[in-house]
Order: C-alpha cells, then structure tokens, then sequence
C-alpha cells in the first residue's frame, strides 16, 4: 500500500513539473545591448507574469493551459514586443537575450507663465487604521491604486502622499505609474521616465518628492504603486490607510494582468499639485 501510495504521489509531482514551462532570459537595449531593469513580462490579461530586476534578468513560469497565449513585454521608453509563449519559450532556448528598441518620444511644447499657481490635493487622503491595502506575499509586477480627477488643465504634480500603517518590506523596491483611461480603467502610461522608490518608514505619513521629474498632466488620470523588486522575506508586507470614502481602488496581481475594481475601498493614494 505504501509502495501505490508513493508511487501517486511522484506521478502526481511529475505531472504538475510538467505542466510548467520555465523561461528564463535577459532584456537588453537594442541600441546599446545593455540590460534594461524592471521591465514588465507577462502573459495578457492572465495572472502569470513577472518584471526583470536590476540587471534586466528575468524568469517565468508559463502553465500548459496559457502555451497559446499573449506574452507581452513592456518597458517605459521601449516599443512593446508581443510573442505567443510557446514560441517565446522556443525563442529562449535559443538565444537568451531579448531586445526592446527606444521609442521615439515627442514633447509637449513648455509654455511659460507668470501667473500665480492654485494648491490642490488629489485623492484619497485618509489616514484610517480601521481599513488598509497593500502588498503581501505579493508577485512582481503587483499593483494596485487610484483615479484621479484634476481640478484644471495642465495639472503640475509635486509630491505623492499615502500613511503606512505597516511596513516589513525592507528590501522592497516600488515604481509609481501614471495611466491613461480606457472604458473606466488604467491603460496606457502617461509619463516617459521611471519612478522608482522604496519605503524605511514603519509607520505613519510617507511623502515621495516628485518635483524632479516636471510631472504635467492635462486629463484625469489612475495613479498606481507597483512592486518591481523583493530580494528580502517573501511574506513580507507593505498596507497603507484606506477608507471607504473617495476613489475606489483598483488593481491587478502580476504584469500584463487583467485590472480589477475593488468594490467602493479606496487605498489612501494623494498628490500634492498646482493649477
């Protein structure tokens, strides 16, 4: 009895092993071969995907059921490239380098005025111990925020605001992400430029100084936080105030995933602007 029963149990094993494909490569630059990090890789609108680390090092896991799918690889500053994932898995064995082409980036024309600037915060400011949302035991590519409305166009973005109410995630790496919208959810990003960031603070109010980066938007927009790197403990956690008032969230659990609203919950995402 013993015997049949080990038996089950290796073809069991066996055959979950053999109902994963495991691909594993590099995103390079086209033009200069050097590596591009935090790149979204996934399967489209599956929740199967990953993002590269630092080093443009990737690895996925691609089950049999999703061998026909989309997998698409995204980066900010990048053409996007679409595969089918067993021909992606073919190409992988063959040449681990994968490489994204530089988009070419039109922008905006600057106007100059002398006119004195309004404050406006935007969102969700609540700083609420009794709700929460955030990050555990989360996948790479993980994301999850808010819509923002803006008060006038163009919109200058200073600072983004949001109060912990835990934080164990010491070796979490963040990037915050500014959408356009389609049949009310995020689709494509609206800046051309990384903002990538990690949290020390344990508890309480966390400001990230956005002035650097001349952040000018002109139409309603989703403000999200993505996880993009975990070398630390996995059951790691990142919550942050939410509340039932405001903008609902929205998330998706992996890169390329499908977005999702949360019901009426809204994660306490703000923005510091001027008008």
């Amino acid at each position: 009895m013993k015997k049949v029963l080990l038996i089950a149990l290796f073809l069991f094993t066996t055959l979950v092993t053999f109902g994963q494909n495991i691909a594993d490569g590099v995103i390079k630059n086209a033009q200069t071969n050097k590596p591009i990090p935090y790149v979204n890789i996934g399967i489209l609108n599956k929740d199967k995907g990953t993002v590269s680390n630092e080093n443009g090092e990737f690895t996925i896991e691609i089950p049999n059921e999703f061998i026909n799918d989309t997998i698409k690889i995204s980066s900010i500053g990048y053409e996007s490239r679409i595969f089918i994932a067993n021909e992606f898995i073919k190409t992988l064995k063959e040449n681990k380098n994968i490489t994204l082409t530089e988009k070419v980036i039109e922008l905006n024309e600057v106007v100059v005025s002398n006119k004195k600037l309004k404050e406006k915060t935007l969102g969700n400011k609540t700083k609420s111990r009794m709700m929460r949302g955030g990050f555990r035991n989360a996948e790479l590519g993980n994301e999850l925020g808010i819509k923002i409305k803006i008060k006038k166009s163009p919109t200058y973005i200073n600072k983004f605001h949001a109060n912990l109410t835990s934080n164990t995630g010491e070796k979490m790496k963040f990037r915050l992400n500014f959408y356009s919208i389609e049949k009310g959810l995020p689709k494509e990003k609206l800046i051309n430029q990384n903002i990538i960031f990690s949290i020390d603070s344990k508890e309480g109010e966390f400001t990230l100084d956005l002035s650097k980066y001349n952040l000018v938007i002109e139409e309603d927009f989703y403000l999200t936080m993505e996880l993009i790197e975990n070398e630390g403990n996995k059951e790691s956690e990142v919550f942050f105030s939410a509340g039932l008032l405001g903008n609902a969230t929205v998330t998706r659990l992996t890169s390329q995933a499908e977005w999702e609203k949360l019901g009426s919950i809204g994660i306490g995402f703000s923005l510091s602007s001027e008008y």
